[in-house]
């Protein structure tokens, strides 16, 4: 059984399925989306973002590690590893350290890499 400690210092963030944000978002730890985002999502610190499927983001992504399963328009910028995945679409223009396109998905981008 987790306790009220151990609850107050997790460090993560979930958006579930049927929800819709509309404008920016400031997020601090490893964070699950699979949502309807319009805005700007960005992760603080080491956390990592993994957009599920079913997800869709319209608009700018800041994260160190970012892993796609669902459909992003819009701009990112990742500075660790991005891994777009066999079910994901994305369209838009691509900073990352490292990029990892698995066979299947969908990628219209302009990309260049990170110093």
């Amino acid at each position: 059984m987790i306790n009220d400690k151990d609850f107050k210092d997790f460090h993560y963030n979930v958006l579930g399925a049927k929800s819709k944000v509309t404008g920016d978002l400031i997020l601090s730890g490893d964070t699950i989306i699979n949502s309807v985002i319009e805005g700007t999502i960005e992760v603080e610190g080491h956390g990592k973002l993994v957009l599920e499927r079913g997800s869709i983001v319209k608009g700018k992504i800041k994260a160190i590690d970012l892993e796609i399963f669902g459909s992003v328009e819009g701009e990112i910028e990742c500075s660790g590893l991005l891994s777009i995945r066999s079910s994901a679409f994305v369209q838009g223009q691509i900073k990352s350290g490292r990029l990892v396109i698995y066979p299947g998905a969908i990628v219209e981008m302009n990309a260049s890499s990170m110093e």
